[in-house]
């Protein structure tokens, strides 16, 4: 389940919809279909399947379905929100520091402002490919520039007073930033929500096959489960920050020290 969960997430968001409105719908009549074929219909009294009790678990099941698709959609559209704000952060704080060292102009500080270029070059090519994975890391390369980087900016900081409270402030936000990435892109659905989740959309189809079996009822089944579909498709889509095309994008980063960040 996770696997499909992934390629999904790779797809284009218009397709990605279209695609699961459809499926959903497709599948929901024909879960309906062999419900009503192999148990309803198959009731010594077939008019009890659509008495109060059974239209109080239809009900229950999918007030449950909208309920939950609510709160993770809202969940994951926060957290894609909070990476989105984290980045734009992150570029702040790098433009700032790149300033700071350029305003103290020695050997020293030109030779940090080329570390801090190639951290973020860095950053923006294997470290957002290791957070874009379906098991998302910190990358080690980018680690090491990291650590080269603040090995210089400390020399410059010794020798500059004047510049060391704002230099290290702005360092520590960096490895704050850092950080941040790493936590917005593990907080994500974990993989036992779509099969709990599928396993309450069947259950909710299966009880549409108490419904006569017309081309109506049908017609009405495949726009209600669509749509649902349609909702799942939205999760898959904004659940991972910086994968598939909803990715959050490292040109603001790249920018900050004026380098091209790659597509």
């Amino acid at each position: 389940m996770q696997w499909l969960v992934d390629q999904m997430t790779l797809m284009p968001t218009a397709l990605l919809l279209v695609s699961m409105a459809v499926g959903t719908a497709v599948l929901a009549v024909v879960v309906a279909w062999l419900a009503r074929v192999w148990l309803f219909d198959r009731l010594g009294d077939p008019s009890e399947v659509r008495s109060t009790v059974a239209d109080v678990v239809h009900g229950s099941l999918l007030a449950f379905i909208v309920f939950v698709l609510a709160h993770v959609l809202t969940d994951v559209r926060a957290n894609l929100g909070r990476a989105d704000d984290q980045a734009l952060h992150e570029a702040s704080v790098v433009r700032r520091l790149d300033r700071e060292l350029k305003a103290v102009g020695d050997a020293d500080a030109q030779s940090a402002r080329v570390l801090l270029r190639s951290y973020v070059t860095s950053a923006v090519t294997s470290e957002w490919k290791t957070l874009s994975t379906a098991d998302p890391d910190l990358s080690p390369d980018t680690e090491a520039a990291l650590t080269a980087f603040v090995g210089a900016t400390r020399r410059v900081v010794a020798r500059h007073d004047d510049s060391a409270s704002s230099i290290r402030t702005l360092l520590d936000r960096l490895e704050e930033a850092r950080q941040g990435r790493f936590e917005n892109a593990t907080k994500t659905v974990p993989g036992v929500f779509w099969w709990v989740i599928s396993l309450f959309l069947l259950a909710a189809m299966a009880m549409n096959g108490r419904y006569a079996g017309s081309w109506k009822s049908n017609f009405i089944i495949a726009i209600h489960m669509g749509a649902i579909g349609m909702v799942v498709a939205l999760i898959i889509n904004l659940d991972e920050p910086f994968r598939g095309v909803s990715g959050i994008s490292p040109g603001p980063l790249a920018k900050a020290v004026g380098i091209v960040a790659p597509r």
